[in-house]
C-alpha cells in the first residue's frame, strides 16, 4: 500500500520502479564529478560544438507564404487544389482597391468617383511590367487579350465610351446610375457583381442589399467603391508579379497622400503583401528579442546580487549562464535548419521563451550551489558543492528538461506547418539548453567556485549562517550548530527545515536579494500552512477554474487575416472594409469539378446535373435566382448576383441543342431513374411550374461537340472552366458554380461550409459518381501542363485553404495536449517512481484550465496561435511544479506541513526568481506590432503567472493534506553524510 504509515511497496518492485530515477541521480553525480576534474577540457570541448552546430545558420530558409505556414498540408481540399492548379493552371493573384468619400454615404456610385478609378487605372497601366503579368481575357479578340480587371469601370471598354455614355449627358449622375441598374455584363461580357463592386448600397426604395427585390430596387449609391486586378501568376512570373505588386503598393501610398487632401480614402492590397508582411513582422521584431535578453540578463543578475552577504553573490555566474542560453539557442536553432526546418515567424517567438527557459535552469543550479555553502560545514570542497546541487538542482533540470522535450516532440505532430517547425526549433534548442547547462556552465561554475575556495567564501558564507540561526523549538541538538538540524525518529533519518529564525532583520536597502531572503519564504509558508488560508486556497482555485470552463462558450474562434500582419500594416484598413462589408453582401462561389469523364455521354450529363442539384440543396449555398419565364428564360436575362444562378456551361449547351432539335428526355437515353430525378432538381429549383415528373433533357452524345462549340461562340468565357482533349475536343473536365452564403467574417459559417464542402464531395462521390455507368464513361487525359488519370469529382473555393484551418482547431488541441500529457506523465513517473507524478502534472491540466479564463479575460481568439500556448504550457508550466515536487519528496521530514515548509525554504526562491526572470524576459513581446506576438506574450505571461500560482500556491496546500508515501531512492545522499559523518556517500 502506499497509504499514510502503511508500508510501502515490496523491495523487489520498489527497486524496480525506481531504477530509473536512482540511475539519474549516479549518472549525473559521476558526470559532475568528471567536470570537476576536466572542467577546462569539458568548457571548451561543449562550447566548440556548440558553435559548430550553431553554424547550420548557414543554411537558414524563411517561409513567409500563409498556405505554407499556417493551413494543413495534406488534406482534401489542398489536394483538390492541386488537382485544379495541374488541371487549369494556378489562380490568378489580385491587386485591389477600395475608394471611399469622407463624410458621404453615397459618393462611391457618383462621377467623381468613376473619374478617380480612371485616372488610378492609368496610373496601374503605368507600373513597370503591368502588361507582362496582368491576366489577359480569351474573350477580347484583341492579339494577348485585354488585362482583367472588376469594377464600375467594367461597364465601358475604355474612357471613350464612358465620356459618350456618362460623361457628356446632362445628368452624369444620373446617366450613371441607369448605366450600373440596366447592365448585368460589362466589356467584352465580363459578368457585372454589383454587390462585389459597390459596399453598404444605397437603393431608391430604402432596401438594404439583402431585402432589394431584383428588377425593382434600384442601388443610387454607396458608401464603398473596389476594383480588382488580376495577374498571372504563372511560374515563369513569380518574381516578375512581386514586384509589379511592390511597385503598385509604392504608386498606392503616394495616392493615398495626395486623394487624402481632397477627402478621399483609399484602401489598397494584394494577394502576396501577406507573405511580404510577415516577412516585415520577423525582421521588425529582432530589435525585441535583444531587448528580452537585456532584461532577462539584467533581471538573472540582480536576483544573484548579495550586497549584505558578498560571499553568496553570483551575479557573474548568472550573466555567464544567461551567455550559455543564447549559445543554446543558436546552437539547437542551427542544427534544426541544417536538416531543412524553415524559420518562421513563430520561429523567433520561440526565443523569448527559450532565454526564459533557459534562465530559470540557470537559477535553480547557482541557489543549490548557494544553499551548499550554507548547508555543507565549513562550506565544504567545490567537488561536494558541485555534487549537493546536482542532487538537488540537477535532477529537477533533467526531469523538467525532459518533459519540455517530450512536450514540444510530440507537439511537432500537427498538422499545422508553422507550428511543427516551431515545435521542432523548441525540443532541440531545450535539449541542448540542457546539455550546456550541465556542461559548459557547470564548468563555468567550478571556476568559479575554485576562485573561491581559495579566498575561503564558502567558509565564510557557512559561519555567517550557522550564527545567524537559532534551532527550532524541540529540535535542538547539542551537536547541531543551527545550519541544519536533524534527528532520527525509529531508526530512520528524517531531515527537518533548516531553522527559522534569523537574529538580525531584513533592511530594503539591501538590493533585490531582500525580495527574495529566505526569511520571507518561510514567513510565507508558515502563513500558507494556517488552515483557514489553505481552504481559501482550495476555494480560490476552484472558483476560477470552474468559472472558466463554464464561460468557454463565450471564447470568440478564428484567426482574422488581420492578425498575420503588422499593426501598422496596410492591410489592416483593406480587410476590415473587405471583411465586414463585402463578405456580408454577397458569398463566395463554390466550384463543383468533375474531371476524367466524357461529358459528352448522357450519363454523365445527368450526374453532373444531380451532383449540382446536391449543392443547391444544401443549407450553405444561396437558392438559385428564378426568372420569370423559367429556366430557358433564365439563360438570357439578367440576374441577381446575390443568389446562385441558373446558368452552367451544361444548361448553356442544352438550351443550344434543344433550339438545334439535338437532346432526348434523360430517361429515353437509357440513364436509371434515380439519376433522371436527381438530374431534375436544379431544374425545378430555378422553374416552380416543373413538376416531379419532370424529366431533364439531356445532350445527344453524336451532338454534343458541335453543341458545344455553337454555346461557347456565343459564350466565349465559359471556356475557362472546360477542359477538351485536343485530339478529338471531348469535353473531359468542366465547373459547375453555386454560391454560398456570405460569411461576414463569421469564422462559425466559415467552419460550416468547408464541413459542407467536404460532405457533399463525399457524398457526390459515393452515391452519383459511381457504378459500372460511370466507369464505362472514364476518360484519363495526360498531355504537357494537364494531367488527369482518373476520376476526380469536388468542390472547391481558395477561400476554403484557409478555412480548413478552423476544422483541425479542436482535434489538434485535445490530440496535443493528450499526447503532451502523456509523454510528460510518463516522464515523471518514470524519474521520480512516485505518485506524487500525478498531483505534478495535474497542476499543469490546471494551468491549461486557466488559459481559457485568459482568453476569455483578454478577449483573445482560439485559433491556432492559442493552441501552441496549450501545448506550449504543458512543458513551461511543468517546470514550476515538478521542481516543487522534487524538492517536496527529497525531504522525509516527520510531517508533511515540515516537508513543505522544507520545499518552500529550499526550492521556493528558486522558482520564483525564474519566473520571476522568465516573466521580464517575455515583456518586450508586449510591445510588438505583431498580433501573434502580443497574443504569445499574453498567453505566455499568464502561463508563467500561473504556474507559479500553482507550484506555489496550490501544490503546497495539496501535498500538505493529502498523504503521500516515502521517496527514499530521491533522498539526498549529502544530508545523511552531514547527518551521520560516519556514513560518507559513496565514491566521497
Amino acid at each position: 500500500g502506499f497509504g499514510c504509515g502503511k508500508r510501502g511497496p515490496p523491495r523487489g518492485m520498489h527497486d524496480a520502479l525506481t531504477t530509473p530515477s536512482r540511475a539519474i541521480s549516479r549518472v549525473l553525480v559521476r558526470w559532475i564529478r568528471l567536470v570537476c576534474e576536466y572542467s577546462r577540457g569539458v568548457a571548451i570541448c561543449s562550447a566548440i560544438f556548440a558553435i559548430v552546430c550553431a553554424a547550420g545558420f548557414v543554411r537558414v530558409e524563411t517561409k513567409n507564404k500563409v498556405t505554407e505556414l499556417w493551413v494543413p498540408q495534406d488534406t482534401p481540399i489542398m489536394r483538390s487544389r492541386e488537382h485544379v492548379e495541374a488541371s487549369f493552371g494556378a489562380a490568378p493573384s489580385w491587386m485591389a482597391i477600395i475608394v471611399r468619400k469622407v463624410g458621404s454615404e453615397t459618393a462611391a456610385l457618383s462621377p467623381e468617383m468613376v473619374e478617380l478609378m480612371y485616372d488610378l487605372e492609368a496610373l496601374i497601366d503605368q507600373l513597370p511590367m503591368r502588361h507582362e503579368v496582368c491576366l489577359r481575357s480569351s474573350a477580347d479578340p484583341a492579339p494577348g487579350g485585354r488585362c482583367v480587371h472588376r469594377g464600375v469601370t467594367n461597364l465601358w471598354c475604355n474612357r471613350t465610351q464612358y465620356e459618350a455614355e456618362v460623361g457628356s449627358k446632362p445628368d452624369p449622375a444620373v446617366a450613371l446610375v441607369d448605366a450600373v441598374d440596366s447592365r448585368t455584363v460589362g466589356c467584352l461580357g465580363t459578368p457585372i457583381e454589383k454587390l462585389r463592386v459597390f459596399g453598404s448600397p444605397t437603393y431608391d426604395d430604402g432596401s438594404t442589399f439583402r431585402s432589394a427585390v431584383p428588377g425593382v430596387s434600384r442601388i443610387i449609391g454607396a458608401v464603398y467603391a473596389s476594383s480588382w486586378y488580376f495577374l498571372d501568376v504563372a511560374e515563369a512570373r513569380e518574381s516578375a508579379v512581386g514586384a509589379h505588386c511592390r511597385a503598385f503598393e509604392r504608386l498606392m501610398r503616394q495616392e493615398q497622400s495626395r486623394l487624402a487632401a481632397e477627402g478621399w480614402e483609399v484602401e489598397f492590397a494584394y494577394q502576396e503583401a501577406f507573405d511580404d508582411e510577415i516577412a516585415r513582422s520577423v525582421t521588425g521584431d529582432i530589435p525585441l528579442v535583444i531587448a528580452s535578453f537585456t532584461f532577462t540578463l539584467v533581471a538573472a543578475v540582480m536576483s544573484q546580487m548579495h550586497l549584505a552577504r558578498p560571499e553568496l553573490g553570483a551575479a557573474t555566474q548568472a550573466s555567464s549562464g544567461l551567455a550559455c542560453v543564447a549559445l543554446s539557442v543558436f546552437a539547437g536553432y542551427g542544427i534544426v535548419i541544417f536538416f531543412g526546418v524553415p524559420f518562421t515567424s513563430l520561429s523567433l517567438v520561440g526565443i523569448f521563451i527559450l532565454f526564459g527557459v533557459g534562465v530559470d535552469d540557470v537559477l535553480v543550479l547557482l541557489e543549490a550551489f548557494r544553499l551548499a555553502r550554507i548547508t555543507i560545514p565549513d562550506g565544504g570542497t567545490v567537488e561536494e558543492r558541485a555534487q549537493f546541487a546536482t542532487e538537488r538542482a540537477g535532477v529537477s533540470i533533467t526531469i523538467t528538461s525532459a518533459t519540455n522535450v517530450i512536450a514540444f516532440s510530440l507537439g511537432s505532430m500537427t498538422v499545422i506547418p508553422a507550428v511543427n517547425w516551431f515545435c521542432a526549433y523548441m525540443a532541440c534548442a531545450i535539449l541542448f539548453d540542457f546539455l550546456l547547462c550541465l556542461s559548459l556552465f557547470m564548468a563555468v561554475i567550478v571556476w568559479h567556485e575554485r576562485r573561491d575556495q581559495a579566498k575561503g567564501l564558502p567558509a565564510i558564507a557557512y559561519k555567517k549562517s550557522a550564527a545567524e540561526t537559532v534551532p527550532l523549538p524541540g529540535l535542538e541538538t547539542p551537536d547541531n550548530p543551527g545550519s541544519t538540524i536533524a534527528k532520527v525518529v525509529d531508526g530512520e533519518v528524517k531531515a527537518v527545515e533548516k531553522a527559522t529564525r534569523r537574529r538580525r532583520t531584513w533592511t530594503a536597502g539591501v538590493t533585490c536579494e531582500g525580495v527574495f531572503r529566505g526569511q520571507h519564504m518561510r514567513a510565507y509558508g508558515d502563513f500558507l500552512m494556517l488552515t483557514p488560508v489553505r481552504a481559501l486556497v482550495v476555494c480560490g482555485f476552484l472558483a476560477f477554474g470552474m468559472s472558466s470552463l463554464l464561460l468557454m462558450s463565450r471564447i470568440e474562434e478564428g484567426l482574422p487575416r488581420t492578425s498575420l500582419a503588422p499593426d501598422d500594416s496596410f492591410l489592416i484598413g483593406f480587410f476590415s472594409i473587405f471583411d465586414t462589408t463585402y463578405q456580408a453582401q454577397e458569398g463566395l462561389t463554390l466550384d463543383l469539378h468533375v474531371q476524367g469523364v466524357d461529358h459528352s455521354c448522357p450519363e454523365i450529363q445527368a450526374r453532373v446535373m444531380a451532383a449540382w442539384g446536391m449543392h443547391l440543396q444544401s443549407g450553405v449555398v444561396e437558392p438559385l435566382h428564378k426568372s420569370n419565364g423559367g429556366w430557358m428564360v433564365a439563360q438570357n436575362t439578367p440576374l441577381d448576383s446575390r443568389y446562385s444562378s441558373p446558368r452552367s456551361w451544361l444548361t448553356m449547351v442544352t438550351q443550344v441543342a434543344i433550339s438545334a432539335n439535338a437532346t432526348a428526355p434523360c430517361r429515353a437515353l437509357g440513364v436509371s431513374p434515380r439519376v433522371c430525378a436527381a438530374a431534375a432538381v436544379p431544374y425545378r429549383l430555378a422553374d416552380d411550374s416543373l413538376t416531379d415528373e419532370f424529366d431533364p433533357p439531356l445532350v445527344i452524345r453524336s451532338a454534343f461537340n458541335a453543341t458545344l462549340n455553337e454555346a461557347l461562340e456565343l459564350v466565349p468565357s465559359m471556356s475557362d472552366g472546360l477542359i477538351r482533349r485536343h485530339t478529338d475536343g471531348v469535353l473531359v473536365a468542366s465547373i459547375v458554380g453555386t454560391k454560398a452564403v456570405p460569411v461576414a467574417g463569421q469564422f462559425k459559417r466559415q467552419l460550416d461550409i468547408y464541413k459542407e464542402c467536404i460532405r457533399l464531395s463525399e457524398a457526390i462521390n459515393a452515391e452519383v459518381f459511381t457504378g459500372a455507368e460511370v466507369n464505362a464513361a472514364l476518360t484519363p487525359y495526360v498531355t504537357t501542363g494537364v494531367s488527369i488519370p482518373n476520376l476526380r469529382v469536388f468542390t472547391f473555393n481558395n477561400f476554403l485553404v484557409y478555412w480548413q484551418q478552423d476544422a483541425v482547431l479542436k482535434d489538434e488541441l485535445v490530440t496535443n495536449l493528450t499526447f503532451a500529457g502523456l509523454g510528460v506523465l510518463i516522464v515523471c513517473m518514470i524519474a521520480l517512481a512516485h505518485p506524487a507524478a500525478l498531483i505534478a502534472v495535474s497542476g499543469v491540466g490546471i494551468v491549461d484550465i486557466f488559459l481559457f479564463g485568459s482568453l476569455i479575460i483578454g478577449g483573445i481568439r482560439f485559433n491556432i496561435i492559442s493552441v501552441v500556448n496549450f501545448v506550449m504550457a504543458v512543458g513551461l508550466a511543468v517546470d514550476y511544479t515538478l521542481h516543487f515536487c522534487h524538492a517536496f519528496l527529497a525531504q522525509p521530514g516527520a510531517n508533511r506541513i515540515t516537508r513543505v515548509k522544507y520545499a518552500l525554504n529550499t526550492m521556493g526562491d528558486c522558482i520564483l526568481k525564474g519566473g520571476g526572470t522568465t516573466l521580464v524576459g517575455t515583456l518586450p513581446m508586449a510591445f510588438s506590432t505583431s498580433t501573434i506576438f502580443r497574443v504569445f506574450f499574453a498567453l505566455l505571461f499568464s502561463t508563467i503567472l500561473y504556474g507559479l500560482a500553482v507550484g506555489l500556491v496550490l501544490l503546497p496546500v495539496v501535498l500538505s493534506v493529502i498523504p503521500m508515501p516515502p521517496a527514499p531512492h530521491l533522498k539526498h545522499d549529502y544530508r545523511d553524510w552531514y547527518v551521520d559523518p560516519d556514513r560518507p556517500p559513496d565514491g566521497v
